[in-house]
C-alpha cells in the first residue's frame, strides 16, 4: 500500500496518513479514463475514507461492525483530495455526499456476501466501478477489485496492531 504510514499508531493518525495519498499517481490509471479526473479523485477519497472506517468496524473496534456504519470517535470525514475541494469537485454538499456514499457501499457491502465472498468486497468493488464510470472495463473492474482488497486488508492489519487495539471478535461480520 502506497503512503501506508507506520503501523502501531493510533487509528485516527494512521487514517490521516492513509488519506494523504498522492491520488494522481495511485490511481492515474483510472484518472486518465475518467471523463472529469476531479471527480474521480474526490469519489475515491470517499470510498478509501469510508473502507477505512468499515475495516476499523471489522476489527472489532466497534460493537456493530454491520450496517449502517458511523464514524469511528474522533474521525473527520475528508474536505480535500490531492487538493481538490470534494463538494465542490462533486457539486454538493458534504455532509449529503457522505452520508450517500457510506449508505451505498454499505448496501453493497452487506447484500453483496457470499460463499465466494464472506465480506461483500467484491460487491463493493464493483459499486466503486460503476460510480466513477458508466461502463467499466473489465480491466478498470479488475484492477478496482484488487485495489479495495489490498486496501481492506492493509487496513486491518493496521488495526489490529495499533495501541489497544481491540481483540478479535469470533464469527464472521
Amino acid at each position: 500500500m502506497e503512503n501506508t504510514p507506520a503501523t502501531g499508531m493510533a487509528p485516527e493518525q494512521f487514517v490521516r496518513g492513509y488519506m494523504e495519498v498522492d491520488y494522481r499517481s495511485r490511481y492515474a490509471g483510472v484518472l486518465h479514463l475518467h471523463p472529469t479526473p476531479s471527480e474521480a479523485i474526490a469519489e475515491l477519497c470517499l470510498f478509501r475514507f469510508w473502507l477505512a472506517c468499515r475495516a476499523y468496524a471489522h476489527s472489532g473496534a466497534t460493537p456493530a461492525p454491520t450496517p449502517p456504519l458511523c464514524l469511528p470517535p474522533g474521525w473527520t470525514p475528508p474536505q480535500q483530495a490531492s487538493g481538490l475541494d470534494i463538494d465542490r469537485a462533486l457539486d454538493t454538499w458534504h455532509g449529503h455526499l457522505l452520508e450517500s456514499r457510506f449508505d451505498l457501499y454499505d448496501r453493497f457491502f452487506q447484500l453483496g456476501r457470499n460463499h465466494d465472498d464472506p465480506l461483500g468486497l467484491d460487491a463493493v468493488a464493483l459499486a466503486l466501478s460503476c460510480q466513477l464510470f458508466v461502463q467499466p472495463s473489465a480491466l478498470t473492474r479488475a484492477w478496482l477489485h484488487d485495489e479495495v482488497h489490498t486496501l481492506f486488508s492493509a487496513l486491518l492489519d493496521a488495526f489490529a496492531t495499533a495501541p489497544g487495539a481491540p481483540q478479535p471478535r469470533g464469527g464472521g461480520a
